[in-house]
């Protein structure tokens, strides 16, 4: 009876050489497929968040989601301790400075904390970001719908789930929503406060994959530097592109971040610069109603 012959090291690197070139024949086809998942996913993400926008809006005498959550990039907080005076009646705790910790974003869990929109739907699936278990359904557990009864002021749950919850759980940049009337004529048109329907442009650019530029305290995700790169997409898709949704509702992927409002000059505004200074520049806030400055 002939031994069984064993395999040969020729043999196994034709083997390994073959897997290899197999590889690198699909893996490219399977990254770019993936992709292309990917960006359809994260496109139905801000749709169905741009309806929820909508409906609130609707509820809300044409005011986008605002409950006084400023960026770290927004400048000082105002002396009232709201972001917005006229909004006395908005939706939110105003609690300062937890919302502030958490950033621009904080503004988008009104629409968890209503029923508008899931919290899953804050996540492009591109990243490695885990959304929120925390559900509108069950107020003992989503800590920013922990309010004092007695007082109407936040309690130490909202103060925590602001800083350690929301901040990590949300993968997209929001329109800076601290344009309060207190930043002045010379800085910013008046009536550039809470994003309105009505009164901002509907090609405004209000949310999109996150700002490469930011992002929220306490979290570990890339940035670039705007002076190295001024010109960046979102690092979400692999510095690709990023889905835009506008005012309108509409949502679309763009190459480049000059997609934005049309100004009077007929240039698209960039979505994560303002129309004046840099980006990481504390005292910068959208200029104009055509401007956009998408901002964690």
């Amino acid at each position: 009876m002939r031994a069984a012959r064993g395999v040969t090291l020729t043999e196994s690197l034709v083997v390994v050489g073959g897997m290899g070139l197999l590889s690198a024949v699909f893996l490219p086809a399977l990254m770019d497929a993936k992709d292309a998942a990917d960006q359809l996913v994260c496109a139905r993400n801000l749709s169905q968040l741009g309806e929820a926008m909508t409906l609130y809006a609707r509820a809300h005498d044409g005011f986008l989601p605002d409950c006084g959550a400023a960026s770290p990039l927004g400048g000082d907080v105002p002396d009232d301790g709201r972001h917005f005076p006229s909004r006395s009646d908005a939706t939110g705790s105003c609690a300062w400075p937890a919302v502030r910790a958490v950033g621009n974003q904080a503004n988008l869990w009104i629409l968890v904390r209503e029923g508008y929109a899931d919290a899953r739907l804050l996540i492009c699936p591109a990243t490695a970001d885990k959304p929120s278990l925390n559900a509108a359904s069950d107020p003992a557990i989503l800590g920013f719908y922990a309010l004092d009864p007695a007082t109407g002021r936040a309690t130490a749950p909202e103060a925590w789930f602001l800083t350690r919850v929301a901040a990590g759980r949300c993968s997209y940049s929001y329109q800076n929503q601290f344009v309060h009337p207190g930043t002045g004529e010379a800085t910013s048109d008046p009536r550039n406060g809470t994003t309105r329907l009505g009164v901002h442009p509907a090609d405004l650019a209000i949310l999109a994959d996150r700002n490469p530029y930011s992002r929220p305290q306490g979290t570990r995700q890339p940035v670039l530097s705007s002076d190295a790169d001024p010109h960046a997409n979102s690092l979400n898709h692999r510095g690709t592109g990023q889905n835009v949704l506008a005012l309108d509702g509409s949502v679309a992927w763009h190459e480049t971040p000059e997609c934005g409002a049309v100004r009077p000059d007929g240039s698209r505004d960039n979505i994560y610069w303002p129309d004046a200074g840099r980006p990481d520049n504390p005292e910068n806030v959208p200029r104009s109603l055509c401007d956009s400055f998408l901002v964690p």
